[in-house]
Order: structure tokens, then sequence, then C-alpha cells
């Protein structure tokens, strides 16, 4: 399966830089155009299609992607590729549990729990329960937390969370809550089962402000990005995100863009995608043979490193942190 995906070019990472080098951004989209129809991919903005994307995915993730289980991009401050990058983001929430003392903790969208497993390992004395929509994904992670009896997994959507009020100490999201069609609406559902004084915790791709500024050319480019990850309306742009968070009671604590972090994991997905896009016929072929939402994940492979490198980025990835203020007595 590999072979048919990426070909049997030469893999002289010389060779495949000199490529990408070379390829503009107009040839990019004019490749993904004779494959797929881009008219055609962003017909489907309006259907939400998260369950399909991970089932479809499922066999590149693991292969291509992580074979621990992650789902999440890499976080690798060096500049230079590494799996360890995608424990990052888990260490990060573990210095936030550990700060502020948390002893339930919910991650929402846990995919199939690596970040829930790891937590659960390195904080014992800590409760962890993951939801996500996906039912494989509940399954996988489900046998994952059979050696840690601090950590268990449910099926459950995060626009309506099944938990009573002021239930966890901390919350947080890794690359999921940009699937909410109403940030507003799961915004005040977090925050409802949050404790006074709780922490959300966030990982997440943003469209610049002002996106409509931008060119029409990385217009498309971001919405084929956002389109072949199944981000039904598109990134937000995060100023209205962040007013949306301040519109229910959260308080921003900080925020900061970590896109030069994983343009190493990037630009490695951006390798493969060249090798299949460089092939049309075969490229073209395989629109017909794979699964649909498996294939189109080499969109995002070819064109997120035009949207996230400067001088022109039309897309960021933040790590925000919001508190829920105490009750005033």
């Amino acid at each position: 399966m590999i072979k048919l995906l990426t070909g049997s070019f030469k893999t002289d990472h010389s060779w495949i830089e000199e490529q990408i080098r070379s390829m503009s951004l107009a040839e990019a989209i004019a490749k993904v155009d004779w494959v797929f129809g881009c008219d055609r991919l962003l017909q489907e903005f309006d259907q939400d299609l998260t369950i399909p994307y991970y089932i479809q995915s499922e066999w590149a993730y693991q292969t291509f992607h992580s074979p621990e289980g992650g789902i999440h991009l890499a976080l690798n401050f060096d500049g230079v590729f590494n799996p360890d990058g995608y424990y990052a983001q888990p260490r990060i929430v573990g210095e936030q549990i550990a700060k502020n003392n948390a002893r339930q903790v919910l991650e929402l969208g846990s995919g199939k729990g690596f970040n829930g497993a790891f937590l659960a390992n390195q904080y014992p004395d800590v409760d962890f329960v993951g939801i996500d929509v996906t039912p494989l994904h509940i399954e996988i992670s489900s046998q994952k937390a059979k050696p840690y009896p601090n950590l268990r997994f449910q099926q459950g959507d995060f626009n309506q969370l099944e938990f009573p009020d002021s239930s966890f100490d901390l919350v947080f999201g890794i690359e999921c809550l940009c699937y909410t069609q109403d940030p507003e609406l799961c915004l005040a559902e977090i925050f409802r089962v949050l404790r006074s004084g709780g922490k959300l915790v966030v990982f997440d791709s943003y469209r610049y402000s002002k996106f409509a500024n931008f060119s029409d050319l990385f217009q498309t480019a971001t919405k084929l990005v956002e389109m072949s990850m199944v981000v039904r309306s598109g990134f937000d742009e995060f100023q209205d995100w962040s007013m949306a968070a301040e519109s229910v009671g959260f308080e921003i604590e900080m925020v900061e863009d970590l896109y030069s972090a994983i343009l190493p994991n990037i630009l490695r997905l951006q390798k493969l995608a060249i090798l299949f896009f460089l092939s049309s016929w075969r490229a073209k072929l395989l629109t017909y043979l794979l699964p649909k939402y498996l294939i189109q994940n080499s969109i995002a492979g070819l064109l997120m490193p035009y949207t996230l490198k400067p001088p022109e980025r039309s897309l960021a990835y933040y790590q925000i942190v919001l508190t829920k203020p105490h009750l005033k007595s």
C-alpha cells in the first residue's frame, strides 16, 4: 500500500526537497485540481464528515503519522522532526495539571487515547476521562485504558457534554475544537463543567485575522487544507474565537503561536505528499481505488506548509490557556 501511494520515485531527500522548492503555490493547487477537482472538493464544506474521515484515515495515521496512536501534530522546537514531539502537548497539559493541583481532568476529542494514557501513567492520583465522537476511537482508546484505573473513555459530543456542572478542574482539547459549528455554544458547555478557577488548555489551528484580505490563491489553499481534514466551516479566526471565549465568561491567561514548532512535522508530510502528486495519473487512479477521505489527506500534506510559512501566512497554531474565574463572594 505504501508503495502504491508514494510510487517508485527515488527517495533521495535532496531530490525531494528540490521538487518542493521548485513548486509554486499556484502549481501545487493546479496539481490538486487535476487530481481531485477543487470546485467539487469545496462543495462538501457544508457536510459533517468527521466520523467517516477518521474511520477512513485510520490506516494512514497509523502508517505515516504515529504508530503509537497520536493523531495530532508533533511539536519540535529545535526545528528537527522527532516522534517524541507528539508527547509535547500532553506534557504541557501535565504541567498545567501539576501547577493547578487538578484532580479531575477531561479531554475533549480524545482520539485513540494517546494523550490520556500518557497522562494517566504520569499522574496516577488524577482521574482522567476522555470523550470522542468516533466509535472506532473509543474502541481503540478503551483498550489503552485497561492498565490505568484512573482513566476511562466514552463516546460523547463536546457541544453537549453529559457531565454535571463544575465536574472538572481542567479540560483540554488538542486539535479538536476546530470541528465545532458553534464555538460559543461549545465554550459555554466547557465553562459549565469546569469548577471555579479551572483551566481550559487548547492546541489548535486558526485563521489569521482578516482572512478576507489574503490573496485568492492563499484563501483557496487554506480552504483546501481545511476541507481535506473535513473542518466543516474552516478554521475560526482567532480574534472571533477569543471573543466567543470571553463572552461566555473565560479569562484568557496565555496565547502562544507555535507554528514554527509544527513545521518539521508538516514538512515531513509534504515530502510524502509530493511523491504522490508527482505522478498525476497514478494519483488520479488512486482516487477511484482508495477511501475518499484517506486519499484526500494528501491535499493537506501538500498545501499546509504554504499556509504556515512566512511572509504570507494564512494559518497559525496556538497554545491557549483559559481560566474560569473564581466566584465572587
